[in-house]
């Protein structure tokens, strides 16, 4: 193979070789090198590489140990003192093919198949007598030399080969022809999301599912579209020691089939039935989230018989897109939930672009989303037509004002410890960086010296809970704010509510937003992802001008407004018009028939232009 540029055998050793400066090394006995080994079984990367750099490694003469730390770093994640420390010892034994092997292998599964062929190519002619390591060697060349192809022009060290991979496995379902559905209507759903823990997407998808198989049994039909077959949840898994068991009652209650994608043996891709060889050479380099799920999830989904695969939020679009398409589902949904990752950078993959980029480029591939502001961002972030996304807004629930004992007995302390506050303003959400919840607690002391008769009640939980009491302690405030905890009597709280005020820096659709209305409580918000669409701007609450670091004077006017004004009798009533407006696009009835209209329109048209119709009429 002829390789070009930065592809030379022996670039990356000149590179990085001489990382290290001097010092002796100080081997590590036995039982910490299993203490590191074991902290790498349990993935505790940074605990095992920080154990690692006890020892300076620079200096050592031939310690024959020296190719073990070497491969323990690398398996620490460690790759730059890994990768400084295999280039040292090539350079001092470059004949030497057990090292070669070794690392060039590490290289070879992480996609970084540029630098493994460097690696191995300069001792490829040794290989003749270890068939494990000629296999090796060859399966890179042919690799690098089928994505050069591929791609059209020589790949780099930068590239990442499994991503390419990925990218040219399912550009090599362009041209696919879609089976027909056996009948008019919905045909078999599959859901697919991560697990059932206590977010927005994930009861979402739950009450989805719950209506939909309500619908099933009860009435055969949503909106004169047929339901034939019932509706399958999969979850990569819904343990309970993980959290991710939120709404697993509420599935089991309607008898929703379930099922873990963790407990479905994976298979070889040579028995998924493909006639395609070089699609199944690149099946064999897939990144790990794909690779699982194409080995579990296909052979599902065809036993299913899956008609539309609507998979919910980045991570399970990643595992699931491809296995569908392997397994020739007609139709298949990504359904967005918030912004994209390239925007909210603490969720970012560099497969996440690739991945969309590519599958946008399928027939029978069609994007959802539950707000007109994420499918914006999409679209503009992926450079694909804004009338690729079908706009299904979420179905909200009014919320029961029932009270626990336990909730009854809180607010009664506070209310005796808060007497005489003639303003109560709450917030209800996650106590995480993305809802700024210091931010929350910073308007609260600036509200109160504005307006001394005021008090807070804050719902829910987090890992920045306690640091949100503390700052509430240090500005003198917290005998006026209540921190109630996770709660499941969200109404409860919201009837003690005289605004409720939401500061998050991203959102999806907020559905916090559309229960304080359902509630009659008006809302303050920043322009997070769809929370703007959430509300009647300047009537049902107010829109703040910016999501990161609002002005906390406007957001203190705003709220005492809406906590001053007289919105008399039926605003918030049935037949008011605040209440009109929530039915018109979050009951759960306008959600329901929206969703199966997608659905099977985009079944009956599986071309890339099947959102046009739920586009305009959310626009």
């Amino acid at each position: 193979m002829t390789l070009q540029g930065d592809q030379r055998p022996g670039l990356a050793f000149e590179a990085d070789g001489d990382n290290y400066s001097g010092g002796q090394f100080n081997s590590p006995d036995t039982a910490i090198l299993g203490r590191v080994r074991d902290l790498i079984g349990d993935k505790a990367f940074d605990t095992a590489a920080a154990l690692l750099q006890t020892w300076d490694f620079a200096g050592a003469p031939d310690d024959p140990r020296l190719a073990d730390m070497a491969e323990l770093l690398y398996d620490a994640r460690d790759h730059g003192r890994a990768d400084a420390l295999f280039s040292r010892l090539i350079r001092a034994e470059p004949r030497r093919r057990d090292l070669r092997v070794s690392y060039g292998k590490r290289l070879f599964d992480d996609g970084r198949l540029v630098r493994a062929w460097q690696v191995l190519a300069p001792v490829r002619d040794a290989f003749a007598d270890d068939a494990k390591s000629q296999a090796l060697a060859d399966g890179a060349a042919n690799l690098l030399g089928l994505l050069t192809s591929l791609e059209g022009r020589p790949l780099t060290i930068e590239d990442d080969s499994r991503i390419l991979a990925m990218k040219h496995a399912i550009l090599r379902f362009q041209d696919r022809t879609i089976r027909s559905v056996a009948s008019p209507g919905m045909g078999r759903l599959t859901l697919i999301t991560g697990g059932l823990g206590p977010g927005g997407a994930e009861r979402q998808l739950t009450r989805l599912a719950v209506e939909l198989e309500r619908a099933r049994k009860e009435l055969g039909s949503v909106g004169g579209i047929a339901l034939q077959r019932p509706v399958e949840v999969l979850v990569r898994s819904h343990s309970p020691e993980r959290q991710t068991d939120f709404y697993l009652g509420d599935l089991r209650d309607e008898g929703v089939e379930l099922n873990q994608i963790n407990d479905f043996q994976p298979v070889a891709h040579r028995t998924l039935g493909i006639d395609d060889p070089v699609l199944l050479q690149l099946l064999t380099h897939l990144p790990p989230s794909v690779n699982y799920g194409v080995r579990r999830l296909t052979p599902h989904f065809v036993e299913s018989g899956t008609d539309t695969a609507s998979v919910w939020q980045d991570g399970a679009c990643l595992f699931a897109g491809l296995a569908a398409l392997i397994a020739g589902v007609p139709q298949i949904q990504l359904a967005i939930r918030g912004l994209p990752p390239s925007v909210r950078r603490h969720m970012y993959r560099p497969e996440y672009e690739v991945f969309y980029r590519a599958m946008a480029e399928i027939p029978g591939v069609v994007f959802v989303s539950n707000n007109v502001a994420a499918a914006k961002a999409y679209a503009q972030w992926l450079d694909v037509d804004l009338d690729r996304f079908a706009i299904v807004y979420n179905g909200v629930e009014p919320m029961s004002s029932a009270g626990s004992s336990s909730c009854h007995a809180l607010w009664e302390e506070f209310n005796a410890r808060t007497a005489g506050c003639g303003q109560t303003i709450g917030g209800v959400f996650r106590f995480d960086t993305d809802k700024q919840p210091l931010t929350w607690v910073r308007f609260a002391a600036r509200y109160l010296k504005r307006h001394a008769d005021a008090r807070f009640i804050l719902v829910g939980g987090g890992r920045l809970l306690e640091h949100a009491i503390k700052l509430a302690e240090d500005y003198g405030i917290d005998e006026r704010i209540l921190f109630v905890g996770r709660s499941t009597h969200v109404g409860y709280w919201m009837t003690k509510m005289d605004a409720l005020v939401l500061l998050s820096r991203y959102e999806g659709l907020p559905n916090v937003l559309i229960e304080a209305q359902y509630m009659g409580v008006p809302v303050v918000t920043t322009p997070a992802g769809g929370a703007a669409e959430c509300l009647i701007d300047g009537t049902s609450g107010h829109v703040l001008n910016t999501a990161d670091k609002p002005d906390l004077m406007t957001v203190v006017e705003r709220a005492h407004d809406l906590v001053t004004r007289d919105y008399g009798g039926g605003a918030f009533e049935d037949g008011g018009h605040i209440r009109t407006f929530l039915d018109n696009h979050f009951s759960i009835e306008h959600m329901l028939e929206q969703f199966v209209s997608c659905t099977a329109s985009g079944l009956a048209a599986p071309a890339a232009d099947g959102g046009d119709e739920l586009w305009e009429e959310a626009a």
